[in-house]
């Protein structure tokens, strides 16, 4: 008969109601790990925490040093033109000083530059002398050429009873004339050269309506008519230049209508005998009236062009 050994008295084994060993009994360790555990989950959630804070605050000042470099940017663009625009003006500072230290060695100009040999070359061509003649004499006067066949502009009171009248250019060329129209209150006349031509230097109809006070004027014509031609020499025209000294409305002058007014141009332009019928130009050359009266040195008046060209479109088209 075999002896059953007994078991240990500290041994953790206990045998079961079927003989089975039982589990071992749980230590009191357990809690621990658990403890352990839940505050390496805080502590991870705490990091957390905190990076995703940090990272928010990187990023801010990303932002902010993305803007201060923009800011740094266009600073230095305006330092840039604030540069450009001192040098610029140092330019100009330079060439005014260069300016001023040439006053004192420059010429003053002359009290008027105007050039009139333009305007006079391209009118003496047109102007024309006018001889008429008639039972109760002759007389002289001047007339501009307004047509390229012919058709000439002067004063009615030129050829007013004329039984002849005879126009010269400024070639010499002389031809009888034939009175077309005329106007006694208007003081003016278109005459017909008695040629086929149709090759005459002629003047472009200006504006009287344009006409303002201050404005340089030419007239020209044949004043003191053959007195002026040398040896009996046909001669060439004369020029006076001046401004308009006023725009007067009056009664016409030619025949004291009080029905009939007109804003005649007043000039400081010297005029004589002989001038009557020639004309009045702007300074492109262009016929803005008729030198018709004389009143005293500096002080004559011309019939305006506008007042006529009614007259000038009858006779000549």
């Amino acid at each position: 008969m075999e002896t059953v050994p007994s078991a240990p008295q500290d041994s953790y084994y206990r045998p079961g109601p079927s003989g089975i060993a039982a589990p071992p009994k749980k230590s009191g360790g357990g809690w621990l790990v658990s403890l352990l555990l839940v505050i390496v989950l805080i502590g991870t959630g705490v990091n957390g925490a905190l990076w995703l804070q940090e990272k928010d605050s990187l990023d801010q000042a990303g932002a902010d040093v993305s803007a201060l470099n923009t800011q740094n940017s266009a600073l230095q663009t305006s330092l840039s033109q604030a540069q450009a625009g001192a040098s610029s003006l140092q330019a100009d500072l330079a060439a005014l000083q260069q300016t001023v230290a040439g006053l004192g060695t420059t010429t003053p100009p002359p009290a008027s530059s105007t050039d009139f040999t333009v305007a006079a070359r391209k009118i003496e061509p047109y102007t024309v002398y006018v001889e008429a003649s008639g039972r109760s004499g002759a007389g002289t006067g001047s007339g501009t050429i307004i047509r390229a066949n012919g058709f000439v502009l002067t004063n009615q009171h030129v050829i007013s009873g004329a039984t002849s009248i005879w126009v010269t250019l400024k070639t010499g060329e002389s031809f009888s004339a034939t009175l077309i129209n005329s106007n006694a209150d208007l003081d003016a006349a278109v005459l017909k050269l008695n040629t086929t031509r149709t090759d005459f230097p002629f003047a472009a109809l200006g504006s009287s309506a344009g006409v303002v006070i201050g404005q340089q004027v030419l007239a020209c014509g044949f004043p003191l008519g053959s007195d002026l031609f040398g040896n009996a020499q046909f001669g060439p025209a004369s020029f006076t230049a001046g401004i308009v000294s006023a725009i007067r409305n009056l009664p016409s002058a030619n025949t004291e209508n009080p029905n009939v007014r007109l804003d005649y141009i007043q000039m400081d332009a010297d005029i004589n005998p002989g001038n009557s019928g020639g004309g009045l130009f702007n300074l492109n050359g262009e016929l803005i009236g008729i030198p018709a009266y004389g009143f005293a040195t500096g002080i004559n008046a011309s019939i305006p062009i506008d007042a006529v060209k009614a007259l000038i479109q009858s006779a000549a088209g």
